[in-house]
């Protein structure tokens, strides 16, 4: 008979497995104006998505500690959909270091 795995070992093969990699949040006409935004939960982790006044799009995770500022997450806008990027293992801005764009896995 095999056991279930515990919560522990369960949230780290999720981490493992799902959470590197770009991920699709919603399409780009969800937040269509300036000052937009959305609130979506990414493997259990509360994420919002705002259309800044340059009309970029951003993303960021929201911690659950006091006085905790929300922390970037890598956000592309590919295809008319926005996707983000959970993994903090290379979390230098899109095109900040070689003058490139991203292109998601998924996409």
């Amino acid at each position: 008979m095999i056991t279930p795995p515990d919560d522990k070992s369960l949230r780290r093969e999720m981490a493992i497995a799902y959470r590197s990699g770009w991920h699709t949040v919603d399409l780009v006409t969800a937040i269509p104006n300036p000052g937009d935004s959305l609130m979506v939960t990414l493997f259990g982790e509360p994420i919002v998505v705002a259309r800044d006044d340059d009309d970029d799009i951003r993303a960021y995770r929201c911690l659950r500690r006091p006085r905790g500022a929300p922390q970037p997450v890598r956000t592309v806008v590919r295809y008319g959909m926005i996707f983000v990027n959970l993994d903090q293992r290379d979390h230098q801005l899109v095109g900040e270091a070689t003058g490139t764009t991203a292109t998601p896995r998924s996409a």
